[in-house]
């Protein structure tokens, strides 16, 4: 009996060290867990500038267009839609064009002078070519300008003027007769010889068909058409002289002209065809303008836009006084032109 109690008191001694060392372990394992230290936060060094974490407020995301760079706005204008439309004057505009005729001038007159209209010297050829008998160069380059004013959405005013002046001559001409009798020259003789012109248009243009591919005028017009031809005959002696031949025409012009879009490039510039025929009458004369040729158009800033046209023209006029009398010219040839609206 002694022996087990001392036993018994051994186990409940074991049994108490072990339950004590349990909860020992447990506390130290809770206040490790609880603790603000760490391993970590012995490495940081403490400051006493440290503020306290706030909540902060979370800032709304809106959406920003990026900008346009370089590449897209490259893509840009190439996908960019053209404007299909023929470049047209605003109202109260102006449309102003010089244009380069290379012309191949030709002529011929008969002017006979005396009381019966023959001369002592007259030959067999009343005729006279401005050519061969007078010498005019038949090739030349004229400058035109017109100037054209929209005072209504589908009327205009127009104003165009020729100015020529052309001079020629030489020896072993072809012989003719010109003039009031003094002049006749033969084989060998020297003859100097100018043909001077002026040819002015003015009238109105109304547009009946006017959109955006296509547009149709039919224009009447004032013409004025003032030329003189000079001949002078070299040397001296009887039946030797100079002689001019005066051509003054008032007259009318009707006509039609029209354009047609052809083709529009990435840029908005448009190709375009464009025509104009007239026909004059009056004052005892006939007479015709015709053109047609391709217009290149490039716009530019504002509504305006300049031009440059290529195409043929050709120019008549006749006119027959008298059995003694009468003088037909004409002038056809390629021509440049280049203009702008504004």
């Amino acid at each position: 009996m002694k022996i087990q109690r001392p036993r018994m008191l051994l186990v409940c001694l074991c049994l108490f060290t072990i339950i004590f060392t349990a909860n020992a372990m447990a506390w130290n394992f809770v206040q490790a867990a609880a603790s603000n230290d760490s391993r970590e936060s012995l490495l940081v060094p403490v400051s006493s500038n440290l503020k306290p974490i706030m909540k902060v407020r979370p800032q709304k995301i809106s959406k920003i267009r990026p900008s346009m760079g370089f590449e897209q706005s490259a893509v840009a204008a190439m996908t960019q839609v053209p404007k299909i439309a023929l470049p047209a004057i605003k109202t109260r505009g102006w449309e102003l064009d010089a244009q380069a005729f290379f012309a191949r001038t030709k002529g011929n007159a008969i002017y006979l002078g005396g009381q019966y209209g023959y001369t002592y010297y007259a030959n067999s050829q009343p005729t006279t070519d401005f050519n061969s008998a007078l010498g005019i160069p038949d090739h030349m380059v004229l400058g035109s300008f017109t100037a054209k004013y929209r005072f209504h959405p589908r009327w205009s005013l127009t104003y165009s003027i020729l100015p020529a002046m052309i001079q020629g001559g030489g020896s072993g001409l072809n012989p003719f007769q010109f003039g009031t009798g003094t002049m006749n020259t033969g084989t060998g003789q020297g003859v100097k010889s100018k043909w001077e012109r002026l040819y002015q248009q003015m009238g109105l243009v109304y547009d009946p068909i006017r959109t955006q591919t296509s547009r149709v005028g039919i224009f009447a017009e004032y013409v004025r058409l003032n030329e003189r031809i000079s001949v002078l005959q070299a040397g001296g002696g009887a039946g030797l002289g100079a002689s001019m031949f005066d051509n003054d025409l008032n007259m009318a012009m009707v006509g039609i002209e029209m354009e047609k879009l052809l083709k529009v490039t990435r840029n908005s510039n448009t190709l375009s065809v464009e025509c104009k025929a007239g026909v004059a009458f009056c004052d005892n004369a006939v007479g015709s303008d015709m053109s047609t040729g391709l217009k290149y158009s490039v716009p530019l800033n504002n509504g305006r836009s300049g031009f440059v046209k290529g195409g043929y023209r050709y120019l008549t006029y006749k006119k027959n006084y008298s059995d003694v009398k009468m003088i037909d010219t004409a002038m056809d040839g390629g021509f440049l032109e280049m203009g702008f609206i504004f």
